[in-house]
């Protein structure tokens, strides 16, 4: 991964967010097609995922939900792309965890954390052994609500496919439109990031942002990197240059206070076990 002078980069990391062109061996066809059928409900080739709902994976955010803002999604962890998703749309959820690590190895390395301590710091996201989710989403037009409230994501990046404008990012207090492109991918990063380099000398930020309200149809899909939540690498750490690594908190508190946040609203589709319901 490279930027056009030391200014963009740095620009890029500071802000928290930057265009990054599509590796050209990532075809997103396949990937851009799920995203426009998964939510119909009908005979399309992926139209049936609709039917595919939390109740089978034991987790409350995965399948097929809609929430109380104009958006509904298909969620998938890593471990189950291999047996839910389509061959081809794992092939590409891999690809793509394999850029995000590329770009986190960068994004450390600008701030100056020794690869010593790498694997701990991120729950092994920087050796390809984090957890990992591949979303789709849709946005329902006819719903008078905002796309997707404002947040920060709570992971140590995202890399978004997005080819229709709504997504906007928070800079200097000011809501600006991010410019899509059929060719790029939009690169965010996460609380994880922004907590451990914030006492770095080149600290990466998390950018604030949200969808606005959308008046036409529009789907877009991404994928998430964070920390795997192994008791060995459990944790979510501060990088300070004289004292090393220090643990902030646990990572699955870190995520699940935030997805609270987030999916607050969430309406689940078909019938949730107790505990989850």
């Amino acid at each position: 991964m490279s930027f056009a002078s030391d200014q963009d980069r740095h620009q890029a990391f500071a802000d928290g967010v930057f265009l990054l062109k599509i590796p050209t061996e990532l075809d997103v066809g396949a990937a851009d097609q799920f995203a426009n059928q998964f939510y119909r409900g009908d005979a399309s080739e992926y139209g049936h995922f609709k039917s595919i709902t939390a109740c089978q994976f034991g987790d409350g955010l995965l399948g097929f939900h809609e929430r109380v803002d104009q958006i509904e999604q298909f969620l998938l962890e890593r471990r189950f792309w291999a047996s839910h998703y389509p061959a081809e749309v794992a092939d590409t959820g891999e690809k793509m965890t394999a850029l995000s690590r590329q770009i986190l190895c960068a994004a450390l390395d600008y701030a100056g954390i020794p690869a010593r301590v790498w694997t701990q710091a991120t729950g092994n996201c920087s050796h390809g052994g984090g957890a990992y989710h591949l979303t789709f989403n849709h946005y329902r037009a006819q719903l008078a609500k905002v796309g997707l409230s404002s947040h920060k994501d709570d992971g140590f990046l995202t890399i978004l496919r997005t080819t229709q404008p709504g997504l906007e990012v928070n800079r200097f207090d000011s809501w600006e439109r991010v410019p899509c492109a059929p060719d790029k991918f939009v690169i965010n990063f996460g609380l994880s990031m922004e907590w451990l380099t914030a006492r770095c000398n080149s600290p990466v930020a998390a950018i604030l942002h949200r969808v606005a309200r959308q008046t036409e149809d529009r789907s877009s899909f991404g994928h998430f990197s964070s920390s795997n939540f192994l008791p060995r690498d459990r944790g979510i750490f501060n990088y300070c240059p004289i004292r090393g690594l220090q643990r902030v908190c646990d990572a699955r508190e870190l995520i699940d206070n935030n997805d609270r946040e987030i999916y607050q609203g969430t309406f689940y589709s078909g019938d949730m076990p107790d505990d989850l319901s």
